[in-house]
């Protein structure tokens, strides 16, 4: 079989045929149909990122969708040909206060992850790619829409996380900072699919802001950053009608923290800001204004198990639009070509890796 593979960080990708793998126990193995790109794709494989890669060659990948090819000993909720979605935030099934986790396909994430990392150290960008069964998620209720636009569900888990993480219920007003971004925008479909009335989107952009707004059906609110904080949060507030009840930050490699302090203060007293971006300098907190208003301050990292089922659940409902993803497909073997077009990728747009079975399946 086919199997994209990366000889160490900085060294070209390359296509070769390698051993169809087993499952082992615990594991099963999926005919991949397509993979979704993340955008910074090519600054990875260059080793420009500060990862834990897992121990090499090994294919990259993260979240994908494919079949059951084969399952191993002690798999039991799963069957050969059913459709599923792959969940690379692995974490060690052990009683222990702190378990070891991976992103399978992209770096270690705990201090103690190289042995998990390596244990399954190939991603989703192979013809045929062994996963731990714990990773694997039932697309039960979807069986009309196209592999190539369920690969957007990866998208969508990111943020969908940090908002169930935040109590995000129906009938709150959600604030979005950074929602003109790869998992920003997202957030805000996010937010809407899970009740909320009012969704303010918060970017530097207008025209990427619009087309938040045509898809809200008059539930989004746009506010276009300043970096006056005094003025942006007066902008927000009034956009939310009066406050805050969450507010998401998923801002990228943010230089400074204004737009996130701007949300903080948007917030109604008792309001909740998470955290899920990835600024690159400190957030200073305003200790006797959390105190009083309480306000709760919540970091989070990806999301449950329990988290993505119920995303599958909304988008075979139709409650979250996968339709609304600009997606660019691209044949299995135009893997670089696909690479350069994430990397320039915005706002609602994905860009998907196409497998033979995606092909002959749509």
């Amino acid at each position: 079989m086919k199997a994209w593979m990366l000889d160490e960080p900085g060294k070209p990708l390359a296509l070769r045929d390698e051993p169809t793998p087993q499952p082992r126990r615990g594991a099963v193995l999926l005919r991949m149909e397509a993979v979704p790109l993340l955008s910074y794709t090519r600054a990875y494989i260059e080793g420009k990122l500060p990862y834990a890669f897992p121990p090499g060659p090994f294919s990259p990948g993260t979240n994908g969708v494919g079949r059951i090819e084969a399952v191993g000993e002690g798999v039991f909720g799963f069957q050969v040909g059913q459709r599923v979605a792959v969940n690379p935030y692995w974490r060690a099934d052990e009683t222990v206060s702190e378990p070891e986790q991976v992103l399978i396909g992209l770096t270690g994430i705990s201090a103690g992850s190289a042995p998990l990392l390596g244990d399954f150290r190939h991603g989703s960008l192979r013809e045929l790619a062994e996963f731990p069964a714990a990773t694997i998620v039932a697309l039960d209720g979807l069986d009309a829409v196209p592999s190539s636009r369920l690969a957007a569900l990866g998208k969508f888990s990111v943020p969908f996380g940090g908002l169930r993480r935040g109590r995000l219920a129906a009938g709150e007003t959600v604030a979005i900072n950074g929602a003109t971004g790869y998992f920003g925008s997202a957030a805000a479909l996010a937010a809407l699919a899970l009740g909320a009335s009012r969704v303010v989107a918060l970017g530097r952009r207008a025209s990427a802001l619009a087309k938040l707004v045509e898809l809200g059906g008059g539930r989004v609110k746009p506010v276009v950053l300043t970096g006056e904080r005094a003025a942006d949060v007066a902008a927000i507030r009034e956009a939310a009608g009066g406050g805050v009840d969450l507010a998401f930050d998923m801002v990228g490699q943010a230089t400074d923290a204004n737009a996130t302090l701007a949300a903080l203060r948007s917030l109604r007293r008792n309001g909740r800001l998470v955290l899920m971006g990835s600024m690159q300098v400190d957030l200073p907190i305003p200790y006797g204004e959390m105190l009083l208003n309480n306000w709760e301050l919540i970091g989070n990292f990806m999301y449950t198990r329990a988290d993505y089922l119920t995303l599958v659940a909304l988008a075979a409902s139709g409650q979250l639009p996968l339709d609304a993803i600009d997606l660019t497909t691209f044949p299995f073997a135009q893997l670089e070509a696909a690479i350069d077009r994430a990397g320039a990728a915005q706002g609602l747009q994905c860009t998907v890796v196409a497998g033979e079975g995606e092909r002959a399946w749509g």
